[in-house]
């Protein structure tokens, strides 16, 4: 039996119960879900670490799926597959365990708590099995994508990297995103997952409107738990109401899904970084930095 490709290994583990644990491991590794967890941790959290997680996060996106268009390697065969939302796409590297990585030992190297890399760890492990478990992966894919999100991760924390992002403004931060994209959908084999313009997008976006808020706003996540937990509630009620508004937008106009995507992208993008927290400052749902004098700037 070859153990990168063979999952016949698999079978015997499956029943009723474990299939609904493996489809809510799966699940927090989609689009849906990381979108309302990096929005809400940014809002009850930490601005500046969920930011960093969103840059990781569209990297890592616009990478895994470049190589899979690339190499083209198929999934494992149509009849082992419990989740019906891989659609056409290829197999090699797993999104899912690449965003794995990248997401959530991401966070843990952000908290540095014994506790934050036992439970995230562990959400991490359990997101990569789920993906063989449920037939859409092979160890191969699995283990190239754990490869590739841990080498993002490396280069992120290495301080000249750090540095070299601190160094530029956001007019070239933004630009730089922009043209690596730009260049990316130009050169890609094929059509390009709208995901892609969507997330740089709302990357370039959000690090507007994260300047604008810190100018005019002075938002800071709050530090009372019951503050954190209304303003995810409001938070995540004015997201899903975005989003349900865009789609419906989407479906009446006639607009090319990438464009689309563009302009889906820098709605949520305003609304994360802008909108929500200038609402959560009105309701007193937050704790407020203030803004800084705009006479002392050189």
């Amino acid at each position: 039996m070859n153990i990168l490709h063979d999952l016949a290994w698999v079978l015997p583990l499956r029943s009723p119960e474990a299939t609904q644990l493996a489809l809510a491991f799966s699940w927090l590794g989609y689009t849906s879900f990381i979108m309302f967890f990096v929005a809400i941790g940014y809002w009850t959290s930490s601005k500046t670490i969920f930011l960093r997680l969103l840059v990781l996060v569209a990297a890592n996106a616009l990478v895994n799926a470049l190589i899979k268009d690339i190499f083209q390697d198929p999934r494992p065969p149509l009849e082992l597959r419990l989740d019906g939302m891989v659609g056409n796409s290829y197999g090699l590297p797993s999104g899912h365990a690449q965003l794995a990585v990248v997401l959530w030992i991401g966070l843990a190297l952000e908290v540095r708590k014994v506790w934050a890399w036992m439970v995230f760890t562990l959400i991490a492990l359990g997101v990569m099995f789920s993906r063989l478990y449920l037939g859409v992966h092979d160890l191969e894919d699995v283990l190239a994508g754990a490869a590739l999100g841990s080498v993002s991760l490396l280069v992120s924390q290495a301080p000249s990297v750090q540095n070299w992002v601190q160094s530029h403004s956001i007019t070239r931060q933004s630009l730089g995103v922009a043209g690596i994209s730009g260049i990316a959908l130009a050169a890609w084999p094929g059509v390009a997952p709208d995901y892609i313009p969507m997330l740089a997008a709302w990357l370039i976006a959000a690090l507007w409107s994260l300047e604008a808020d810190e100018r005019y706003v002075g938002f800071a996540p709050p530090t009372l738990w019951w503050k954190k937990v209304l303003a995810a509630l409001i938070g995540a009620a004015c997201l899903y109401l975005e989003q349900k508004a865009l789609k419906l937008a989407g479906a009446a106009w006639a607009i090319t899904p990438m464009l689309w995507a563009l302009v889906a992208g820098i709605t949520s993008g305003v609304l994360v970084s802008l909108v929500v927290p200038w609402l959560l400052s009105k309701a007193r749902l937050a704790s407020m930095c203030p803004p800084p004098d705009r006479g002392q700037e050189h």
